[in-house]
C-alpha cells in the first residue's frame, strides 16, 4: 500500500499473487449475533452428504427424508427457445431436478457461473471465496444482511436506494445513512462517502457495511465510473467496510462492461450478488452470491432452515440453457437484451425531451430499465400518483427510494412499454403534472 489523501489507503490491484486465507479480512468480526448463534441443520448436513456421494458408493440410506423418485409423475422436460432450438432435460439431470438439492446449489451450475465470472468479471484471485445459488439475488442480499446486521447498527447506502433493499435493512432495525449520487458523473459519490465517514460522530459505532448498485442503479439508471469504484474500494479499506455489490443490471449496460468491485478486492471485502432475472427471466428466481467463505457458510445455514435449497427445477432449466449456448452465447444474448432496452430508453428520452422539458430534469440512464425524473415545482411526487392513474398512466413516486421524507422525483420504467405507447404515456403524464401545477 501507499498512503494518500491524508492517510487514506490506496490499494493496488496490480499484484499477481492470490488473496490467500491468511490475507483475507476476518469476516467473523462482521457477523451478527444471530449469525454467530445459528446452528447447522443436522438433517440438511446428512442430505448434503448423501447428495455428494458418487454413484458407485455403496451406502444404504435410512437417514434422508427424501420422497421416492418412483412416485414422481414427471419424466423429462423439453424447452423450446425463441430461435426454434430445443433443450432437453432428462435422465440423471431430471432426477436431480425433481429431488431436494444441496443447500448451496447445483455443483454444475455453480461451476458454470464461476467460470463465467472468471471470463467476464475477472475477480481478484482468492482461495477463500465461495459461491452459492439463492432464490433470486433478493434473497441472497437478505441472507447476507441477516448475517451481518445487528439491531441499531448503521449501514451506508446509496441515495436513491432500491426500495426492497431499504426495507430489508429497516426490518432488521438498521440505521440507514444515505450517500448521495454524484450529480456530474453519476453513481454513489466517493467524496460524500469519505466526508460522512471522516466526520462520523465520536463515540458512535462506525458503519461496517456499504450497500450499492454499481451498474444501472435502480432507480437512477446511473453507473459508478471505474475511477470512482477504485476510490470507493480504497475508502472501504481505510474505514474497514464490507461492500455489498448488488449488480442485477451488469448485463444491461449500454456501454462497455465496467469492472466489478470483486476485481479490486485485494482484501476480501466484497460480497457480490448476481441475478438471472434480467438476463434469462425472473420466474426462475435464481441468483448467485459470491463472498468470503465464512459468510457464505453462515448464509447456507440460514437457507437450510428457511427454503432448504433453491428450486432445483429452475437450476436445471438455467444450466441446460447455459450448457446449450456457453459463455459466448450468454454474452451474445445479453448484448441483444441491452440493445433492446437501449432502444426503449432512447424512445422515452425522446418523448420526455419533446413533452416535459419544462416540467422536470433527468439524466439519460446508462444501464437498466428506468429514468429518474426530478419534477419542477413539486416537492412530493406521491401527490400525483392517484391523478396519474385516473389519467391512464402510472409511475413510482420518489419517496419509495429515499430513507426518510418526501421526494420530487418519479421513477419511469420503460421495459414493458410498447414502442407506440411511449409518447402517449409521457403525454398523459405531462397533462397530469401541468394540471397539478395549475392548481397549486
Amino acid at each position: 500500500r501507499e498512503r494518500a489523501r491524508g492517510g487514506e489507503a490506496v490499494v493496488s490491484t496490480q499484484s499477481t499473487g492470490n488473496l490467500t486465507s491468511d490475507k483475507m479480512k476476518d469476516i467473523t468480526k462482521f457477523l451478527s449475533k444471530v449469525a454467530l448463534d445459528r446452528a447447522v441443520s443436522p438433517i440438511r448436513a446428512i442430505t448434503t452428504y448423501l447428495l455428494s456421494l458418487p454413484p458407485e458408493k455403496d451406502v444404504i440410506s435410512l437417514a434422508g427424508g427424501m420422497p421416492a423418485p418412483k412416485t414422481f409423475p414427471f419424466k423429462n422436460m423439453n424447452i423450446e427457445l425463441h430461435n426454434g432450438q430445443k433443450i432437453h432435460v432428462g435422465g440423471s439431470d431430471m432426477a436431480a431436478a425433481l429431488q431436494y438439492g444441496k443447500t448451496c446449489g447445483s455443483d454444475s451450475l455453480l461451476q458454470f457461473w464461476e467460470g463465467m465470472l472468471e471470463d467476464l468479471i475477472q475477480p481478484y484471485p482468492s482461495d477463500d471465496r465461495k459461491m452459492m445459488v439463492t432464490n433470486g439475488a433478493e434473497f441472497g442480499s437478505y441472507l447476507a444482511l441477516s448475517a451481518l446486521v445487528n439491531p441499531g447498527e448503521s449501514i451506508l447506502v446509496a441515495s436513491p436506494i432500491y426500495s426492497p433493499n431499504m426495507l430489508k435493512a429497516q426490518s432488521m432495525n438498521a440505521d440507514l445513512v444515505s450517500i448521495p449520487e454524484d450529480p456530474v458523473v453519476g453513481g454513489l459519490c466517493p467524496r460524500q462517502l469519505r466526508h460522512i465517514l471522516e466526520g462520523w460522530p465520536t463515540g458512535k459505532p462506525k458503519p461496517k457495511l456499504l450497500m450499492l448498485c454499481p451498474t444501472g442503479s435502480n432507480p437512477s439508471g446511473a453507473n459508478i465510473p471505474e475511477p470512482s469504484r477504485q476510490e470507493i474500494y480504497n475508502i472501504a479499506c481505510t474505514h474497514d467496510l464490507l461492500i455489498l455489490e448488488d449488480d442485477p443490471y451488469y448485463f444491461i449496460n449500454y456501454g462497455p462492461k465496467l469492472r466489478s468491485f470483486l476485481s479490486y478486492d485485494v482484501e476480501g471485502r466484497v460480497i457480490r450478488f448476481d441475478s438471472l432475472s434480467k438476463v434469462l427471466c425472473p420466474g426462475l428466481r435464481l441468483g448467485f452470491t459470491t463472498a468470503p467463505s465464512a459468510l457464505v457458510n453462515v448464509m447456507e445455514k440460514h437457507q437450510s432452515v428457511s427454503v432448504l435449497n433453491t428450486c432445483p427445477v429452475s437450476q436445471a432449466i438455467a444450466l441446460s440453457y447455459f450448457q446449450h449456448v456457453g459463455v459466448p452465447g450468454l454474452v451474445a444474448h445479453a448484448s441483444s437484451i441491452a440493445g433492446y432496452y437501449r432502444s426503449q430508453r432512447d424512445a422515452i428520452i425522446s418523448a420526455l425531451d419533446k413533452h416535459m422539458s419544462d416540467l422536470g430534469t433527468w439524466i439519460v440512464p446508462q444501464a437498466g430499465m428506468f429514468v429518474w425524473v426530478k419534477l419542477n415545482g413539486i416537492t412530493d411526487s406521491s401527490a400525483l400518483a392517484t391523478q396519474a392513474m385516473d389519467n391512464g398512466v402510472c409511475f413510482v413516486p420518489g419517496n419509495a427510494f429515499v430513507t426518510t421524507g418526501t421526494s420530487p422525483y418519479i421513477r419511469l420504467a420503460f421495459s414493458l412499454v410498447e414502442e407506440g405507447q411511449v409518447e402517449e404515456a409521457i403525454l398523459r403524464l405531462a397533462q397530469v403534472i401541468r394540471a397539478h401545477l395549475a392548481d397549486v
